[in-house]
């Protein structure tokens, strides 16, 4: 490839990705995609986790992430960094502060991935 070649290839790779940001930015997308991953989280763990540890059993209805993500999209969609919650659990442990939720990963992201 010659040089106008890489640098056209480069701006294609640049409006691709404000093209993807604009869609993550689309009013209700992030919490639309938040709330079905939440969803199928809590199906998968349908018990609160944090009762479990102290030997309860308590429904769980929230999703809370164990280490704070601040503004790191990979910790914040990592399933393994989620905690199945029920509603008290949720208030004792995050004092109702709120995360603000990240734009989703696309598939294509260039990520190394670990199978289990």
């Amino acid at each position: 490839m010659d040089r106008d070649e890489v640098w056209k290839k480069h701006e294609a790779d640049i409006a691709k990705a404000e093209r993807v940001k604009d869609r993550a930015n689309k009013k209700g997308f992030k919490d639309k995609v938040w709330k079905a991953a939440r969803a199928e989280y809590l199906t998968e763990c349908p018990v609160c986790e944090e009762c479990a540890r102290r030997g309860h059993v308590s429904v769980a209805l929230a999703v809370i992430h164990k280490i704070n993500p601040m503004s790191d999209r990979v910790l914040f969609w990592d399933k393994r960094n989620w905690f199945a919650v029920c509603g008290p659990c949720h208030v004792r442990l995050t004092n109702n502060e709120s995360i603000a939720v990240l734009e989703p990963i696309g598939a294509k992201a260039n990520l190394y991935v670990v199978e289990d």
